[in-house]
């Protein structure tokens, strides 16, 4: 009979552990054991990185080292590579390759060069030579290219000259100007860090140009692109320069092909007499130059009464003055389509309303556009006034245009209900506007839907009294990099208050502007003066 003897797990365990070192004993003679290395300092962080566009900042966490006793007491600095090669293996491709005690690194133009991709690392070093940590890392990172030119103003460029603007960069040297497609060279000295604006003349006209400013080491500090206006002769304007008749243009309009551009004499004063009906489409504008616009005085308004759809009523570059108690640019009356009304470039004052729309009859405005303009000292009818429920806008765009002294902005009757598409408003000041506790839009009769409304870039500077939305807000607002003034006083219910996303200043309109009047709203000098602020408002206004 077999017999089963009894093990004890004790034993056992023993056998298997003295079984296991044997075999790691046999293993360390025929292998040799390796160990990962190992580092007494320590990064504590990634590297951030802050872009400022044509510059940008490095930074780290301060660094940890291991204690060593106290006779060797370890100080952590950083060992930093910023190369092009995103191997760090090339040497010749690194831009810095040094060691520091700062845990951040500054990189403009001066250091790396703009539009080249680089990237960084850093680990950290001990003085006490045990040894660095791992490598810390970045994405590839570029630097956009410093432009110190300012867009050319739409006003100060003619058929024969420009006037350009610029900022100050480091060691500004040279500005050279030539023709796009490389001759007619010059060159201008620079140097002067008083000098920030320059009008050359004598260009051609029609042709396209390219400026560029250099610094000390032919590194480039900007480039702008323009084109010179053609003259009247080469654009096939109808030419009323020659005429001194106030009434000319009056005379001439309904004789002129659809679709014509109308040029006036520079600093001539036009009358319209009468309530003068369009029955084309038609632009009117100041001949290409410098100095006093044309301008065009109403006694009462525009109409427009086609037979057919209208695509464009423009009017560029001119002065529209009237009468605050009794004149329009337009108030249409008869049955009408039209595109699109614009305004690019102009001055319209004293006016009862810039547009309004009355009487039985559909009439139709798909686009009203205000584009570099200034508007101001209207009336109660508005920079639009819908009157009737026949009349109808479908989207607006206020853009880069000053706005000054005026009730409601956008007024639709107690009686009419309407529907705006859009409104945009881009790179705009406001002063004083709206006021009299008006209204941005104000639309309350039942039926009446805003799409959308856009505000951006924008600037609203004192008021002694407006509201956003009368009764009706629109389905969506959308605002960016938009500001107040401490003094615009705006009303307090969820509808009346300033749009959500514009940001209250603690600064008043005279910390904001240079020379706000509070008495003469147009006498104002709106350039701001604020630094923080030199992103939005009217670019006409900003340094």
């Amino acid at each position: 009979m077999m017999k089963f003897q009894k093990i004890n797990p004790v034993r056992l365990f023993y056998r298997t552990l003295l079984f296991v070192f044997a075999i790691v004993a046999i293993n360390a003679c025929n292998k040799e054991t390796t160990y990962p290395p190992v580092s007494l300092t320590q990064m504590t962080s990634g590297i951030a990185i802050a872009h400022a566009d044509t510059s940008l900042t490095l930074t780290w966490d301060h660094g940890i080292a291991a204690w060593e006793g106290d006779s060797r007491q370890a100080v952590v600095s950083y060992a930093v590579q910023v190369s092009t090669d995103s191997t760090f293996s090339d040497a010749s491709q690194h831009a810095f390759d040094f060691e520091t005690d700062s845990t951040s690194l500054f990189l403009g133009d001066e250091e790396i060069t703009p539009l080249q991709k680089y990237f960084a690392r850093v680990r950290t070093v001990s003085n006490t030579g045990t040894g660095f940590s791992e490598w810390r890392g970045t994405p590839g990172f570029q630097l956009k290219p410093i432009d110190l030119f300012t867009p050319i103003k739409v006003w100060k460029l003619s058929h024969e000259a420009v006037v350009l603007n610029f900022g100050r960069h480091g060691e500004l040297t040279k500005m050279v100007v030539e023709k796009e497609d490389g001759t007619d060279s010059r060159e201008f000295n620079v140097s002067n860090d008083e000098l920030i604006t320059m009008q050359l003349d004598g260009l051609t006209s029609n042709t396209g140009y390219v400026a560029r400013l250099f610094r000390h080491d032919d590194r480039s500090l900007g480039e702008l692109k323009f084109i010179t206006k053609p003259t009247v002769e080469e654009a096939g304007y109808i030419d009323l320069r020659g005429s001194s008749d106030p009434q000319i243009l009056q005379n001439t309009l309904n004789t002129v092909p659809d679709g014509s551009t109308i040029a006036l004499k520079r600093g001539m004063a036009y009358t319209i007499t009468e309530t003068f009906k369009l029955n084309r489409g038609v632009t009117i504008t100041t001949e290409p130059g410098f100095g006093e616009q044309a301008q065009i005085i109403m006694s009462s308004s525009f109409d427009v009464d086609a037979p057919s759809p209208v695509e464009l009523i423009k009017f560029e570059d001119v002065k529209i003055t009237g009468n605050i108690g009794g004149s329009y640019v337009f108030n249409l009356s008869a049955a009408s389509s039209i595109n699109r009304i614009e305004f690019e470039a102009c001055i319209i004052s004293d006016q009862r309303g810039v547009l309004r729309m009355k009487d039985p009859g559909v009439k139709t405005i798909s686009k009203y556009v205000v584009n570099n303009s200034i508007v101001r000292n209207i009336g109660g009818y508005n920079v639009l006034m819908v009157d009737h429920a026949d009349a109808s806008v479908s989207d607006i765009s206020f853009t880069n245009s000053t706005f000054i002294n005026i009730p409601d902005v956008i007024r639709y009757a107690n009686g009419v209900a309407s529907t705006l598409n859009s409104m945009i408003v881009t790179n705009a000041t406001f002063f004083q506007a709206p006021n009299d506790n008006k209204y941005f839009i104000n639309m309350q009769r039942t039926g009446s839907v805003i799409g959308s409304l856009s505000i951006s870039n924008t600037l609203f500077g004192y008021t002694e009294g407006a509201r956003s939305f009368n009764r009706f807000v629109p389905g969506s607002v959308s605002v960016t990099n938009s500001f107040a003034a401490s003094d615009a006083k705006w009303g307090t219910s969820a509808t009346q208050a300033l749009p959500a996303g514009i940001v209250r200043s603690s600064l008043s309109s005279e910390q904001v502007f240079a020379a706000p009047d509070k008495t003469n709203f147009t006498n104002s000098n709106l350039t701001i003066i604020e630094e923080t602020l030199f992103t939005v408002g009217d670019p006409r206004w900003r340094p």
